[in-house]
């Protein structure tokens, strides 16, 4: 069950919820985890003081679900809770919602410590796209979009919906890089830490090196400008009964956020950190 700040300091371990199969952010890597996001859990267990045990979850259909079954609930069979989640979308409006009768719809969890900014973005391959910027080159031209995704339904209804027959819906973003780098589409919508991240290792998990992007394509937000959700926050969520173990965590975080060391997590693996607009605006 999930611990409080006490508890979790006399125990001598923290448990931490993760994404499975979710590089470059929790992954395993010749067996052992790995990502950006193994990495800041790492810390934070070093800065508490205590080991660390990983749970592993499952994305659902939506954050509420994901928060029930990694904070509040626990999982539907073993009923495991972690003490903390990382790769938590901050959303001030969504945790600080108001049900129909004026009470918080969120008050089970606290949601706080954003340490990336990540956004949606567009791999190119310039032999393609003859480095036109805007999507008008996709009536032409095949785009790859992982289904039901927000680039799927925003490139299948922008332009009076002319790009639709020219996207094609892939299991993962990764999958649609294989079809890129094998010349069968000219662009790839996605994520953009993970659009890096499999150009570099070519969606190998177990690669310990990260190749440069070749001068063939890149990666950018152009012809995205009127998406809804163009770039969120990433932070953290404990149970809120834990509000002291939010403070305490956070105090390790955003150090690392202001001295370099969060970016060089990211640099480790060969992706580009953005610092979130909650400590840009402070």
């Amino acid at each position: 069950m999930a611990k409080s700040y006490e508890d979790i300091l006399e125990q001598g371990q923290i448990t931490i919820a993760v994404y499975n199969n979710f590089p470059p952010y929790s992954y395993l890597k010749d067996g052992e985890p790995a990502g950006v996001d193994i990495e800041v859990g790492k810390r934070i267990a070093a800065g508490l003081g205590v080991d660390l045990e990983w749970m592993w979850i499952n994305a659902d259909e939506n954050l509420e679900d994901d928060l029930r079954n990694a904070i509040w609930k626990g999982h539907i069979i073993t009923r495991q809770k972690a003490d903390l989640m990382l790769r938590v979308p901050y959303d001030r409006k969504f945790a600080y919602a108001i049900d129909g009768y004026g009470l918080p719809k969120n008050d089970l969890v606290v949601m706080f410590g954003p340490y990336q900014q990540e956004s949606w973005a567009l791999l190119r391959d310039h032999e393609k796209t003859n480095d036109i910027r805007t999507l008008a080159i996709f009536q032409y031209e095949p785009v790859a979009v992982e289904l039901d995704s927000l680039p799927s339904f925003f490139l299948g209804a922008t332009i009076g919906g002319r790009l639709r027959d020219k996207l094609v819906h892939v299991d993962s973003v990764f999958d649609g890089i294989k079809l890129l780098q094998e010349g069968k589409v000219a662009a790839v919508a996605g994520m953009k830490g993970q659009l890096q991240w499999g150009m570099s290792t070519s969606g190998d998990v177990n690669k310990t090196e990260f190749a440069p992007l070749p001068e063939q394509y890149d990666i950018s937000a152009d012809g995205l400008a009127a998406m809804s959700i163009k770039s969120w926050d990433i932070g953290m969520a404990v149970k809120t009964d834990y509000r002291e173990l939010a403070y305490a965590i956070q105090a390790i975080t955003e150090p690392m956020i202001k001295n370099g060391e969060m970016e060089a997590l990211f640099l480790e693996y060969g992706l580009s950190y953005e610092i979130p607009d909650y400590h840009r605006t402070e």
